[in-house]
């Protein structure tokens, strides 16, 4: 009889999931500096040698839980591979593809904003937190380099394919999000206006 090890497993993913959740509590609550694998064990109840056996270092802890704000849990599905982004996909005319796009931008913006303005607040400050940025920029990148090249496939593009990612790129990043929500726009407000300069600065009318 083989040996069964999905209690171990089960025990695994039962850590990680506390661990994730006392890492976001602390990132909210103190912020970059104020964190530490020690702070975030003893709030997960674990050690921290499970911490850094799981995460690695804080950066990667940070980049783990902000993973999760992206896609809304912790299952091993792509982003790209979520319903909002399979709406995306399936539309059907660039009125319905700028729509469904800032949809899904505000979705992952809201999501993921809180854990944002603790890194924005913070770069410039820490090397590994400079690495994870970069990261992150290069995976919006990469994301939104596959929707556009959809769009261009369609001929719905008014600019070329390149250029046109880049615009895109910079009015999702997050710190254009914070500035929205600095001015007191709600999430209607920021998903309504992404439609709109979407349409009006890459999107053909049909």
């Amino acid at each position: 009889m083989g040996y069964d090890n999905s209690g171990r497993a089960a025990a695994a993913k039962a850590n990680r999931t506390r661990v994730l959740a006392a890492a976001r509590a602390a990132f909210l609550e103190s912020g970059w500096a104020g964190t530490t694998i020690r702070g975030v064990a003893e709030g997960a109840g674990v050690s921290q040698e499970t911490v850094y056996k799981t995460f690695g270092n804080k950066a990667a802890l940070l980049k783990a839980v902000h993973d999760v704000a992206m896609a809304g849990d912790d299952e091993p599905v792509s982003v790209a591979d979520r319903p909002a982004a399979q709406r995306v996909r399936a539309a059907t005319t660039p009125e319905e593809g700028a729509a469904a796009y800032a949809a899904m931008a505000r979705e992952i913006s809201e999501r993921a904003g809180p854990l944002m303005r603790v890194m924005l607040a913070s770069r410039g400050g820490d090397a590994d937190l400079e690495a994870y940025a970069a990261t992150l920029d290069e995976q919006r990148l990469v994301g939104t380099t596959i929707h556009l090249g959809h769009w261009a496939e369609r001929g719905w593009l008014r600019t070329d394919a390149t250029r046109a990612r880049d615009i895109v790129w910079m009015l999702i990043s997050p710190a254009v999000h914070e500035m929205t929500v600095a001015r007191g726009w709600s999430g209607d407000d920021y998903e309504a206006w992404l439609a709109e300069t979407l349409r009006a600065t890459i999107l053909t009318d049909s």
